[in-house]
């Protein structure tokens, strides 16, 4: 029993490494795409990775100390984060991400009309031009028939070819085509990886409770 409890206890380790290392993803995550995603979003996603950083120091802890109470508090906290990782997968909305960007575009074309330049964020980001294509510039009596340099490939609209013919809603959705199975397969893949850290984390602190019985006899 003493090899397989020390390989279950350094397997446990590396994988809470792992853990941690994701938790700052997640955090970085969280921050870089700050505004790109609601803010509630946002806020749930950095309390998650915040999350998963704690319960990973904690099971590096128990692990490393051989501790049944910590590795206990660990197996209690990584119930209840499998918990909210299930009721996040099945309440949240679908495709959040893409209507977020929707609302944004749709937005910053409203602004365009009497901010000019709000678009360029956004039309140099996807490559497109106007809300739903370049007439959008050219039927506007704002714009005399002229497109702004964000509609075209490196800012140049010398050379007509380098006009962005979609426009962004279009590129927007194509763009987040993917995003629901992209989402989803992470969302299932972090499940796994959670299950596989809780089942070592139980025969662990089974183990070592088990252990501690004996030595109090």
């Amino acid at each position: 029993m003493g090899c397989a409890t020390g390989t279950l206890k350094y397997s446990l380790f590396l994988f809470n490494v792992l853990w941690a290392i994701l938790g700052i993803l997640v955090l970085v995550f969280a921050g870089l795409g700050w505004g790109a995603m609601p803010d509630e979003y946002a806020i749930g996603t950095i309390i998650l990775g915040g999350f998963i950083l704690v319960i990973s120091l904690f099971g590096c802890c128990g692990a490393a100390r051989e501790s049944p109470r910590m590795l206990w508090t660990y197996v209690s906290l990584l119930l209840t984060l499998l918990v909210l990782i299930v009721c996040f997968i099945f309440l949240s909305p679908k495709g959040v991400f893409k209507e977020y960007a929707l609302k944004t575009v749709e937005d910053h074309w409203e602004l365009e009309q009497t901010k000019p330049g709000s678009m360029d964020l956004i039309q140099n980001t996807y490559h497109c031009c106007g809300r739903d294509s370049p007439k959008d510039y050219l039927n506007s009596h704002f714009w005399n028939n002229t497109v702004p340099s964000s509609c075209c490939k490196d800012n140049s609209c010398v050379n007509p070819l380098n006009l962005y013919v979609q426009g962004c809603i279009a590129r927007v959705e194509e763009a987040f085509a993917d995003e629901q199975s992209t989402l989803s397969y992470f969302q299932w893949g972090l499940l796994i990886f959670e299950a596989v850290i809780l089942l070592l984390a139980i025969v662990l602190a089974i183990h070592y409770t088990n252990r501690q019985r004996r030595y109090n006899y």
